[in-house]
């Protein structure tokens, strides 16, 4: 008898904050101008599609049960940009149903 799978998360890192915290000892940077938000998403969907060359039968039976948006300080990105994070994932990964998505602030 097999164990069913474990759900599937995505945990996804943007490192940039308003200022860096002294105690903090995450990857993480204070924002210096404006953030690189069209390049880093390119990174992180092409970092994504590399992991899922390697590690694709692993997953692809498997919808996306959550989605969790650390770092730094991922809101300081614009809505729009999460937005085409998400679509992005969507485009190579299920979905469940009720997926919990998590933002930090």
């Amino acid at each position: 008898m097999s164990l069913p799978a474990p759900p599937l998360s995505l945990y996804i890192h943007i490192p940039w904050c308003v200022k860096k915290c002294p105690y903090c000892d995450f990857n993480s940077h204070a924002q210096v101008g404006g953030l690189p938000e069209d390049a880093y998403i390119a990174a992180l969907l092409a970092d994504l599609d590399r992991d899922l060359a390697d590690f694709g039968e692993a997953t692809m039976a498997r919808p996306l049960h959550s989605i969790f948006f650390g770092g730094g300080t991922p809101s300081l990105f614009s809505p729009d940009s999460i937005a085409r994070i998400l679509d992005g994932v969507r485009q190579r990964l299920p979905f469940e149903a009720a997926i919990e998505t998590t933002l930090e602030t």
